[in-house]
């Protein structure tokens, strides 16, 4: 049975189609970022997946050529890499989990069909990450609002600076996300990723071309905010710009930065103009010998690759089903419930009968047990005892998550550190509410049995133990008002856990 190109194509189709199932929620968040016309950051992914099948298809004649060696490493870098996208998935830590999905894709390419096929994809691959909706448009956005401040303090209109509020004399302009530009730079990245390749250009050329369409795609967005401001100002706030929609404003103004980069991308078939030097000969001669090479290969037989296919296959398959069976045989957690609903007192202090009258409005949804307990001492302090429990967790059901919040609405932090008591280890934050009076909230995970006092380490160590079973978190808050001094405030809290004031 021969190989050829086209076999081995159908293999790594295979492999990409069960990466994307054996990755299923991973698969829907890309869709649902790549289909999303509101926030619209990642509406490209779909093109970017479209150039990123088209470059495996351009490099068929290397694929057919490439030798099938599949060391066993190649299969334990897989296994971990799997094992690893099922515990940030089971502890929702998105920022790893969706990039470990074309890490997997090109391991299971490199143990079904050997390392030498996987260094030919290794730019598809890395091309994949342009769509993965990790960019985070937090330096962008400072970027844009320093260059902005200081394009209006030369031309003007007078304006005033609060975070990400600009105020003009006739209106208010907020730089949102959007308007960091990072849908551009994204774009602009992809494109000059995309143009190195394509010419075959030396990596220091395409270092290069990426720091060039970088400071274009920067500019171009600073032009577009500084435009939009300018425009709000001389119409009062009744130009097209302001009152419609400014992001195709944005996208023509990025189109003449892309035609600026065009013609200034250094390349070395542009000659001295292009500003490298470097010979193109290398890159014109390997062509021939690549094609040499691929004839020469073009009838290795197509068995060793399918046995590969199988098993990388079944290895895929296997660990998340394993997981999941685990999982359905161990029963849901419920001696958690009874020893947190206790509200004991701790000497010398006494429950409440109303509590919850702060400020303090945490939220915690899907949680199996939310409970707030008021108690109070003889010297007139109020602490407030907040215990809420997951028997599991799941997405916009966690402690960690974007639905949830220890904070609340009401409160912002101040300060915060680690303290330590004969109760264990705790988290402080230093919180104000709108009226400006500080407060005191301590906090700290269970999960599993360990106490913990870091979201990130919480998520990734529920994700481990949850692997295999289904394992209990738990949050353990109390509040106190700080009055005029937060070190009393401290002391008391400190005094209240020593007497078993959290269970």
């Amino acid at each position: 049975m021969s190989a050829g190109r086209f076999g081995r194509l159908a293999l790594i189709g295979g492999l990409a189609c069960t990466v994307a199932l054996v990755c299923w929620p991973s698969s829907v968040i890309f869709a649902d970022k790549w289909a999303d016309t509101v926030n619209l950051g990642y509406t490209h992914g779909w093109l970017i997946l479209g150039i990123c099948a088209a470059l495996i298809w351009r490099s068929r004649r290397e694929v057919a050529a490439a030798r099938s060696q599949r060391p066993a490493r190649a299969f334990v870098l897989l296994a971990a890499a799997i094992l690893g996208w099922l515990v940030c998935y089971r502890a929702s830590v998105e920022t790893v989990e969706l990039p470990l999905v074309p890490a997997i894709f090109w391991l299971a390419v490199a143990a079904a069909l050997g390392w030498a096929v996987a260094r030919v994809l290794v730019f598809p691959a890395a091309f994949f990450y342009f769509a993965v909706p990790i960019w985070d448009p937090g330096p962008l956005r400072f970027v844009t609002l320093q260059a902005v401040h200081g394009m209006l303090r030369l031309t003007g209109p007078p304006a005033a600076f609060a975070g990400d509020i600009i105020k003009i004399p006739n209106g208010t302009f907020v730089i949102e996300e959007g308007c960091s530009g990072i849908h551009y730079m994204i774009v602009g990245l992809a494109v000059a990723a995309l143009y190195g390749e394509l010419e075959r250009d030396p990596w220091r050329v395409r270092l290069r071309q990426l720091a060039l369409i970088a400071v274009l795609a920067a500019i171009a967005n600073w032009i577009r905010v500084y435009t939009v401001i300018e425009a709000g100002y001389l119409s009062n706030m009744q130009s097209y710009l302001v009152r419609v929609s400014h992001y195709g404003f944005g996208w023509c103004v990025f189109a003449v930065a892309l035609i600026v980069f065009f013609w200034l991308a250094p390349s070395p078939r542009r000659g001295p103009s292009g500003g490298s030097g470097d010979s193109a000969e290398p890159a014109r001669g390997a062509a021939p010998a690549r094609a040499a090479e691929a004839a020469s290969w073009r009838g290795q037989p197509l068995r060793p690759d399918l046995l590969g296919f199988a098993g990388v296959v079944t290895l895929m398959v296997t660990l998340p089903l394993m997981s999941a069976l685990a999982r359905l045989a161990t029963p849901a957690p419920t001696d958690a419930l009874p020893a947190a609903v206790s509200a004991d007192p701790p000497p010398h202090w006494r429950v409440l009968a109303r509590s919850g009258t702060s400020d303090w409005s945490p939220r915690f949804p899907g949680a199996d047990l939310m409970r707030r307990v008021a108690f109070a001492d003889a010297a007139g302090h109020t602490i407030e005892v907040l215990t809420v429990i997951y028997q599991v967790q799941r997405d916009g059901a966690e402690l960690v998550g974007e639905s949830s919040s220890l904070l609340g609405d009401q409160l912002q932090p101040r300060a915060e550190g680690l303290i330590n008591t004969r109760a264990g280890r705790f988290r402080e934050i230093e919180v104000a509410d709108r009226k400006q009076t500080r407060s005191l909230l301590w906090w700290r995970y269970e999960v599993a049995g360990r106490a913990l006092v870091s979201p990130p380490v919480e998520q990734l160590w529920y994700g481990a133990n949850a692997l295999f079973r289904r394992a209990p978190a738990q949050l353990s808050a109390l509040y106190i008002a700080c009055g005029d001094d937060c070190a009393d405030a401290r002391g008391v809290l400190s005094e209240f856990v020593a007497g078993g004031g959290v269970h």
